[in-house]
């Protein structure tokens, strides 16, 4: 019934309730922080953000990029990782302790996350075919002439002047390792050397996260800290190489007549929402292991600024080299740089495959790439594992069984892409899984919050569990500003929105766009669907329906921590508040 899904046990508060509900509890609070700094910083910090800030106004994108960390995406985890660790439940159930109309919030975040962790693992195929070919020697990746190698491939140095010819890296990552057709239409049969890495890809995961947060959040020191190693390593030798400063100047030049344009401030809101990994899930889930008495809010702030001072750094990385490679090929840097998946498997290695000791560069590089995956990959199974028990409480003790049985399903859906024609499905997933569809779920989940649960009561549950005080400005930005930069997001995806293409901006065919809002409204249905069930089920009137679902009783709790505003007193006696009454 709707008002089973509305109780909820609070009974207990501080730190000693941590475990006592039979849900498993971080063994160390590093491995919480680990496990979030693992999946906030993925491929996107490498591939991403370097680019649009070289594109964006190079250190002026810097100006709306923070402004957006700041009052945007650290408020908006912080209310992530304070809905998990207070309720200490996961994105199915969380959303029915706040508003039960809204409790689907949670089902659409999965649905996202499903979406996007299915082309994620996809990714870390190509890496691991890359990390393989990275012990060949010479690089496969470096000279024509090769079985998948066309009339067009042209290995430029800095003494040529063709610039109409095709790179290998390019035709090796096209040709070999992913066996593109030249249309969306044609599928083409399974490609069974990716397939074969897809399913080294998914056992890998698999057995960092069979056995729960107890061991994945030991997997985490080795896989959250290794990029960084790795990155630092990178970075020195790349401003040692010619051309570096060249490359670091176009990634940093001040151009401020970007700030006038809305697309410059739609990109850096954007990009902190894509980055930070919010409205997904996994945030949620891995907070609702916490004590209760953690500090969230001070970790919220610790990961977000650790995850975007990740991005600022890796673009030194990477300008570093593409300074060089410009230097190499007598290029300007414009004509090298790119993002997204040509910046990892054909421009930074064709770089790395021109240094002394190439194949030891072109190695760790991509375990660095193998490391960034596995840690949103690993978020992203615990997080749905955790959700299916926790809507599902009787399969706590079979969690090593369901987790097994999302790995398998997300095998099978993601051998869809690993054909010849793969990479148009994949575009698909990636295109359509983070779109309009997260966005309209994040605005849900802060009206849920800070609406209809009400801002203040939030902010006084958190006070009294972490004992400390909640400043103005988390309410400021739960009330006002967090939605009002989230809208401005949604509104700038929806007037700048254009059908996917591939290639050379070609248009999918028609089926291409209805599978993608087919996607979206999968997301969506997450919510509406619930919401709908809610309200044939609850008993009354429609207005009486809806009193029920939007707003949630105080609890026994809240009610007797009258220090903290959750009780009225008239003369000795305390009254609670009406059953449905809005709490701001």
């Amino acid at each position: 019934m709707a008002e089973d899904k509305q109780s909820i046990d609070l009974s207990s508060n501080g730190e000693d309730d941590a475990g006592s509900d039979g849900r498993e509890s971080w063994d160390k609070k590093i491995d919480f922080i680990l496990s979030c700094i693992g999946y906030a910083v993925g491929f996107g910090n490498l591939w991403r953000f370097p680019y649009l800030c070289y594109s964006n106004g190079g250190g002026a994108f810097l100006v709306p990029y923070l402004l957006f960390l700041f009052i945007c995406g650290i408020p908006l985890m912080a209310m992530e990782l304070s809905l998990g660790q207070y309720f200490r439940k996961g994105p199915t159930t969380v959303f029915y302790s706040v508003c039960p109309l809204l409790g689907g919030t949670g089902y659409a975040m999965l649905t996202s996350l499903f979406l996007s962790g299915t082309c994620y693992v996809v990714i870390y195929t190509w890496v691991l075919f890359f990390l393989i070919a990275s012990f060949m020697n010479p690089l496969p990746w470096t000279t024509c002439g090769n079985s998948w190698n066309t009339a067009d491939c042209f290995a430029r140095n800095g003494t040529d002047t063709n610039m109409s010819g095709i790179s290998p890296s390019q035709e090796f990552f096209e040709h070999r390792v992913l066996q593109i057709t030249d249309h969306p239409n044609k599928f083409g049969p399974l490609s069974w050397e990716l397939a074969l890495l897809l399913l080294v890809a998914w056992v890998l995961i698999y057995f960092c996260v069979f056995k729960g947060i107890k061991w994945s959040g030991k997997v985490v020191y080795v896989t959250a800290t290794f990029p960084y190693l790795v990155l630092i390593i990178l970075f020195f030798r790349g401003i040692t190489l010619t051309g570096a400063g060249d490359g670091i100047s176009y990634y940093l030049r001040v151009d401020t007549d970007k700030l006038k344009q809305a697309r410059t401030w739609g990109n850096a809101g954007t990009q902190i929402f894509y980055s930070l990994g919010t409205a997904f899930g996994p945030l949620i889930t891995f907070a609702s292991y916490n004590k209760r008495s953690n500090n969230v809010l001070r970790d919220a702030t610790i990961i977000s600024l650790v995850n975007c001072g990740t991005s600022f750094f890796s673009g030194f990385v990477v300008f570093s080299v593409l300074g060089y490679i410009a230097n190499q090929q007598g290029l300007p840097v414009t004509e090298v740089v790119n993002q997204g998946p040509g910046l990892v498997f054909t421009v930074y290695p064709a770089g790395l495959a021109t240094l002394p000791g190439a194949n030891f560069w072109s190695i760790i590089f991509f375990m660095m790439l193998i490391t960034l995956g596995l840690d949103s990959s690993m978020a992203t199974i615990e997080s749905m594992s955790t959700g299916i028990i926790d809507a599902r409480p009787n399969l706590r003790a079979r969690k090593t069984w369901v987790t097994l049985g999302i790995c398998i399903f997300m095998f099978f859906v993601g051998l869809t892409a690993v054909t010849t024609g793969g990479f148009y499905v994949f575009n698909l997933f990636n295109w359509y899984s983070a779109g309009i569809g997260l966005f309209v779920t994040t605005v849900f989940e802060i009206v849920a919050v800070s609406y209809l649960y009400g801002g203040i009561r939030f902010s006084n549950n958190i006070s009294r569990v972490i004992n400390k005080p909640v400043w103005l400005f988390w309410k400021v930005c739960w009330y006002l500003l967090t939605p009002a930069m989230i809208m401005m997001v949604l509104l700038f995806s929806c007037i700048n929105y254009y059908p996917i293409v591939y290639g050379n901006n070609i248009p999918y065919p028609w089926w291409g766009e209805f599978m993608g809002w087919l996607m979206t409204a999968a997301i969506l249905s997450g919510i509406f669907i619930p919401a709908i069930y809610q309200l044939f089920k609850t008993e009354g009137t429609i207005k009486e329906r809806f009193l029920k679902l939007l707003f949630v009783p105080k609890t026994q709790e809240e009610l007797e921590n009258h220090d903290l505003g959750c009780t009225m007193d008239e003369g000795n006696e305390k009254i609670p508040p009406p059953p449905y009454k809005r709490s701001y």
